[in-house]
């Protein structure tokens, strides 16, 4: 967007998800994964409640089968009436206030182009020949672009353009068996002993899971056990305490009623 002549990314644009566009997207298995993987980067959208003023952004995600790579691209959408004087339309559009100093009357501002014949009083900047950019909206879009009305959609690039390669399809967190891989093939021979091997190791894993429970519930078991010897153990200290306090009460009472 920064090399554009006149670059557009508002702000509140990225307030609300993306439509998310997939195309030329295959059915094979890594391909599937991958229609998943893409349409689950943002928010789904439902498309029943959706307010069309919401839908700013678009990301296309094409495949490119020659090459065998994603192409991934972002939009700025916007929605302009046509029809319309371009001039008016770029009144109601921009906030600045048009220089009207060397005009002597306000229609010459939307006359101005009319006469050199290279531009039409209902031109737009993309040409009325765009038919297929035209929709009639359901709801208003923006302040210009108003329900029940002939608008022509824009699409303007905002970055980030990016080239992906799907390599490698693993399950789990890297350590399931391989699903698909770009550059490596296995016979069917290799694919069985691999998944020989997942399973003993998963094996092994749950067996080694299952003793650490164990010495788990054991050492919290003799701990349970030392904590009640010791609770026991005080228990009788504290009533040996009390019985040695009373002989000695009883023993000093014995010494002062002889001294009486």
């Amino acid at each position: 967007a920064a090399a554009q002549r006149n670059p557009r990314a508002p702000q509140n644009a990225f307030l609300s998800p993306p439509l998310v566009v997939l195309n030329n997207f295959g059915d094979a298995p890594h391909q599937k994964l991958a229609t998943i993987t893409f349409q689950n980067l943002f928010p789904a959208i439902n498309v029943r409640k959706v307010k069309l003023s919401t839908c700013q952004r678009a990301v296309l995600v094409d495949y490119d089968a020659d090459a065998d790579k994603f192409q991934f691209r972002h939009f700025s959408i916007n929605a302009a009436p046509t029809g319309t004087n371009r001039h008016l339309k770029k009144l109601l559009t921009k906030n600045a206030v048009p220089n009207l100093g060397r005009l002597t009357d306000i229609g010459e501002f939307f006359e101005m182009g009319t006469n050199s014949g290279n531009m039409s009083e209902f031109s737009d900047s993309e040409g009325e020949d765009a038919v297929n950019a035209r929709v009639t909206l359901s709801q208003d879009y923006n302040r210009v672009a108003k329900a029940n009305t002939t608008s022509r959609v824009k699409l303007q690039e905002i970055g980030p353009r990016m080239e992906m390669e799907l390599v490698k399809v693993e399950e789990g967190m890297c350590e399931g068996r391989v699903l698909y891989h770009a550059y490596v093939d296995k016979t069917e021979g290799e694919v069985k002993e691999l998944e020989s091997r997942a399973v003993d190791k998963e094996a092994t894993r749950k067996r080694r899971r299952e003793e650490q429970e164990r010495n788990v519930a054991k050492k919290a078991k003799e701990k349970a056990e030392k904590d009640k010897i010791e609770e026991e153990m005080a228990a009788l200290g504290a009533r040996k305490r009390k019985r040695d306090k009373k002989k000695d009460k009883e023993k000093e009472g014995k010494v002062a009623r002889k001294g009486g």
